[in-house]
Formats: C-alpha cells, sequence, structure tokens
C-alpha cells in the first residue's frame, strides 16, 4: 500500500467516523433546545432529523470533493502532513456548520420566544451552586 493510499483511507475513516459521532451528538443534545426552540415534541423532532440528513450531506459531500491531492506522497510523514491539513480543514468546515446552526435556531428561537412571550413558562428556580456556612462555601452536592 503507497503513502497515499494509506493516507487516503485513514482520512475517510477518521472524517466518516467523526462526521456520524457530530451528527449524532448534535442530535441527542439539540433536541433539547429544538423543543424549546419550537414549543412541539413532534416538529422539534422532525426538524432535528432534517437537519442530521443535510448535516450528513454536506458534510459528507465536502469529505469527499476534498479527498483529492496533487501533493507528490512518497512517505509516511508526508501522508500524516497531508491527512492532517485535510482533516483540520473538515474539523473547522464541522464546526463553522455548528455555529451557523446554533447563531440561526436562535435567532428562531427568540422570535418565537418574542410572539409568545404570554404562553412562555418561567424556568424552575435553581438551588444555589454554593451555600455559605460558618466556616465559608460548601461543595456542590
Amino acid at each position: 500500500m503507497t503513502p497515499k493510499l494509506a493516507m487516503y483511507l485513514g482520512y475517510l475513516v477518521i472524517t466518516v467516523g467523526l462526521t456520524i459521532w457530530v451528527a449524532r451528538t448534535l442530535f441527542r443534545n439539540g433536541q433539547v433546545f429544538l423543543r424549546d426552540a419550537l414549543a412541539s415534541e413532534e416538529l422539534a423532532t422532525a426538524v432535528n432529523r432534517l437537519l442530521q440528513v443535510g448535516f450528513y450531506l454536506i458534510n459528507l459531500g465536502y469529505v469527499a470533493l476534498f479527498m483529492k491531492t496533487n501533493d507528490v506522497i512518497t512517505d509516511a510523514t508526508g501522508a500524516i502532513e497531508t491527512g492532517a491539513w485535510k482533516l483540520g480543514v473538515i474539523l473547522l468546515a464541522l464546526g463553522l456548520m455548528h455555529l451557523f446552526n446554533i447563531i440561526v435556531l436562535g435567532s428562531y428561537r427568540k422570535r418565537f420566544q418574542r410572539q409568545h412571550v404570554g404562553q412562555l413558562e418561567p424556568p424552575a428556580p435553581r438551588a444555589p451552586r454554593f451555600a455559605p456556612t460558618q466556616g465559608g462555601l460548601t461543595a456542590p452536592q
């Protein structure tokens, strides 16, 4: 196996694995955010699934298009350097997509809350993280 082929295989395994992990993490943790933003569990789940499919299509398409390199790779060092550079670009693209989604959904959530301000429930009161004692602060429970 040539170093370039090894770099391609490693790049695909890492980027596809990262894309799947990020999509699942965003789906699981984004459900609560979407439920709050959309005020409907059913709608939040549907939107979350559509976002997940779009996330997969865009990221895996970008991974595939960005895979090719014209660099001459003759050794393991060159393969690792090229693969790391490509992986870094993919990670930045994943991060930017996530940031974009948060900004869009956050603005939608704010607009929804402004329109339905009378129907919103106030958040439940929280216990203080640290309770003062005679000797100072105590650790969280």
